[in-house]
Order: C-alpha cells, then structure tokens, then sequence
C-alpha cells in the first residue's frame, strides 16, 4: 500500500498568488517600455553650440580710371576777347624803315569757328594809314604826304596745347587777310601802298591778338591749380552710402591728358587719374599721405570705364525672419520619422553659415547644421551649398537619431534657405547712382557719372550680417567749368 503525502493548502495558494504576481509583472514590463519608448522616440537633445567667429572680410581695392573733363565755353572766350581788343589796337610811324604811318581799331566783333584745338577767326579793322608820295614831271619832283583809309579782315588760327607745366599754350598763324573796303585815293597817279599796309597789319595785330589770348587763357584757366586740386580732393575718403555707412578713398598713382577735342563750342580737355579705389564700411577710414601730383603724360584717348568694389550687408536678423516666414511650423518627413521646425536662426562659424533650429517630432531639443553660402548670378539668390550637421551634432545624433545623418531631411530643408538679394544689389547701385548725379567736390568742380553692370564678387559671413561684396562698373568723371574770362 503506497501512501500520499498532498500538500493541498500550499498548493491552494499558490494558485492565488500567481495570477497577482502576473500582473505585477506586466504592469512594470509595460512601463519600463513605454518609458524606453519615450526615451528613443522623442530624445529631447542638449548639445554644444558651435563657436561664433569670423573670417577677416576686406574690400579688395579696384584699380580704375577717374577721367577729369575740363570743358571751356570758348563763347565765353570769345566775349572776353572781344571785351577786352576794343579800340585802338596799333599804331606806328616810319614802319619797317618806310615812310609810313598805321592806326588800326577793332571794326566789329569777331566769332569763333572751332575744329577740336583749333580756333580759327577772322578780325575786322579799320585801318588808317599815312603814306608819302613823289612823282616827277616835266623835270621837276613832287613829293606830299597822304592818307588813306579801309577796312580789312585778318585771318588766325589758333591751336591750344598743355606744355608740362600745365600750362593752357596758344600757337597763333596767319590765315591771310581780305579787304572789305580797299584804300583808295581820287588823285592821278598816285597809288596807295595796299600790299605793305596788308602785310605790317597782319603781323602787327598778330602779335597783339596772340598776346592777348595768352594773356587770357592763363589768367582764367589756371589747369595746374584745378588739377591739383582735384589730384589732392579724391584722395580724401568720401561717404558713398549712408544707410551702409560705405566710404570710397581714391589713392591716385598716374595721370594722363588726351588730345583736346572740341563739342558744342566747349573746349574739352580730356585728363584722366588711375589709382586704387578702396571702399570701407563702418567708420570713416583715415587720410593716406598725400600723394603728389606727378607729371602728365600724354595718351591717344582717356578710358571712361570706372569701377568700384562696394558692399552691402543683410542682417542675420533679416534671413532669419526670411526663412521662419518660409520653416516655421513646417514638417519633414523621412519614412515614419518627422521633425517640425518651430524657430530658425542663423550666425558665422570659421567662415560658414551656421543655423540654428529648434525642432519637435520624433526628435525635440535644439540641432545645428552648417552650410556654404554661394551666390546665384541667375537669380539674384544667395543659396547654401553643402548642407551638414555640426561634428556636436553629429555626436549627438549618432546615439539617438541616427536616421537623421541620412541627410534627406537637410536637403529638404536647404531650398528653403534660399534668400534674394536682387532689392539689395538694386538699391547698392541707386544708392551710388544718386551720389553720382551731381556730387560737389570742391567750388566749380563736381563728380558726376552713371554706373550701370553690377557683378557680385564675393559673399562672406561678418559679425551680424551676410557681407554681398560686389563691383560696379560705369562712366564718371570729374567736371570742371565756369571758368571766369
């Protein structure tokens, strides 16, 4: 006979526990999942921000042409030649050994006709003239004196040069004469000398008429005193935009001076300085030693084309509100993962764009990812180019969100980081232009020109802002006129 041994009431409970500690169990198991659920999920990250600097960013200096036009109202001229050859011009006895006497006067205004550096003219006199006479007859000589008068028209030609003093130079020739009224004399046999009387008016009143605009000439047009005036005034730096605080300073090394031409009856005197054209932004730059005038030289032409490499800057502040205007709110998606960008902003790193976004999703916390920023001549855009995350990123995501690294979600995002800057290039060259149209310089003497090709050159990343560093390109030049004859 076998006995038993059951052990009911262990066994009873046993069977009451065990359901209990089930539960227990599955109530931590789930917990502890979701808990590991969240964690993986929805990382909230807290990682470094990369460090702020920047990179030098100079104006590269432009070499250019500034031509300097010096124009001379040659009817000006004329008035005060005319003004100042009234009356009686010459007057002489016992000329050229000859018994013979001149009065010459101004008969009327003379004009101007004008090819380039010639001047040519035609002066009306009146001419007095005493002459002595001998005949003889039936075997007697008669001698008296006479005197005849006429009027004649001399003929000039004029050519003005620059010698290397810069000096304003007249070389004055005869173009011949004609008579208006020929002398004449009633009595028999007794002929009036016209060709003598020509001959000593022409080179008399040539002599007097050349002197006189010599005289003219270097008493109202003093070159050498606005050139260097000009020469000294665009070496002192000038402000060519307000609202960019953009400066200009000229540091001249040559100058040239181009054959004189002549438009509209103005005398053009055509000089042109080459130099270094710098532009700053920010504080007035300081004076460079004055450079002093050096001699001129003479050239076929005088280039027109200027050109200035200028700047502007758009704020950090201003892209960042341009791309929250675009990002804000909005979701990327890459398979079952998604993050929301609820604030973007953007700084300088070594020489790269950094931004900053704050994000929700599948992953929340603060990321930073650095871009190059290039421009679009096409599109008047600056772009980025070779989107990545920062190496702090990187880390962090490599532990928590490595489907992020894919890159998908950056190159979603990048065309939205896409900013033109065609308002700004616009109102760069507006800005200029309006500077241009008529800037005073000194009394009498203005800048004034037109610039039209603008190309950027360079962006680059300076405290708080985007720096578009650009060069322009036009006709200007320095005006001089109102010469006082």
């Amino acid at each position: 006979m076998m006995n038993l041994k059951i052990n009911t009431p262990l066994t009873i409970k046993q069977n009451i526990l065990f359901p209990k500690m089930m539960k227990k169990n599955n109530l931590f198991i789930i917990s502890f999942l979701i808990i590991l659920f969240s964690s993986t999920s929805c990382k909230t990250l807290q990682i470094e921000k990369p460090n702020e600097s920047y990179l030098p960013s100079n104006l590269t200096p432009a070499l250019s042409e500034i031509p300097i036009q010096v124009e001379i109202d040659l009817k000006k001229l004329e008035v005060a030649l005319n003004s100042k050859m009234n009356g009686l011009i010459y007057q002489g006895s016992n000329i050229s050994n000859l018994d013979l006497s001149l009065k010459i006067w101004k008969a009327q205004n003379f004009s101007f006709t004008v090819n380039n550096n010639v001047i040519e003219y035609q002066v009306p006199l009146k001419i007095w003239s005493r002459f002595a006479w001998q005949i003889q007859k039936f075997g007697f000589t008669v001698s008296d004196h006479y005197e005849a008068s006429g009027s004649i028209a001399l003929g000039f030609k004029t050519t003005i040069g620059i010698d290397k003093y810069w000096r304003l130079v007249s070389h004055t020739t005869t173009t011949g004469y004609r008579w208006i009224e020929t002398p004449k004399l009633s009595l028999i046999g007794i002929t009036v000398p016209v060709t003598p009387i020509a001959n000593l008016a022409l080179s008399q009143s040539q002599q007097y008429i050349t002197a006189q605009i010599d005289k003219t000439l270097a008493q109202s047009v003093d070159l050498k005193k606005y050139v260097s005036l000009v020469w000294t005034e665009v070496q002192k730096p000038r402000l060519l935009s307000a609202d960019n605080n953009l400066w200009m300073r000229v540091t001249p090394k040559e100058i040239y001076v181009s054959p004189l031409t002549t438009v509209a009856n103005r005398l053009k005197i055509s000089v042109a300085l080459t130099g270094q054209i710098e532009s700053f932004m920010g504080a007035q730059p300081p004076t460079n030693p004055e450079v002093k005038l050096p001699d001129f030289k003479y050239v076929a032409h005088t280039p027109q084309t200027f050109n200035l490499n200028v700047a502007t800057d758009v704020t950090f502040a201003k892209i960042s509100e341009m791309a929250n205007q675009e990002l804000l709110n909005k979701t990327f998606k890459q398979g079952n993962k998604t993050i929301t960008i609820k604030s973007l902003s953007i700084y300088g790193s070594n020489g790269k764009a950094v931004f900053m976004a704050d994000v929700t999703g599948s992953l929340k916390g603060r990321i930073y990812f650095t871009g190059i920023m290039n421009f679009n001549p096409d599109k008047q855009t600056v772009e980025i180019s070779q989107p990545a995350f920062d190496i702090n990123t990187q880390n962090a995501l490599v532990k928590s969100a490595s489907w992020l690294l894919h890159g998908m979600i950056l190159k979603q995002i990048s065309p939205y980081l896409s900013y033109s800057v065609k308002s700004y290039l616009d109102q760069m060259k507006a800005d200029a232009n309006k500077m241009l149209a008529n800037y005073p310089v000194y009394q009498g003497i203005s800048l004034q020109g037109k610039l039209s090709n603008i190309n950027v050159q360079q962006i680059s990343l300076v405290p708080g802002a985007v720096r578009i560093q650009a060069n322009i390109e036009g006709n200007i030049a320095m005006q001089m006129q109102d010469f006082k004859f």
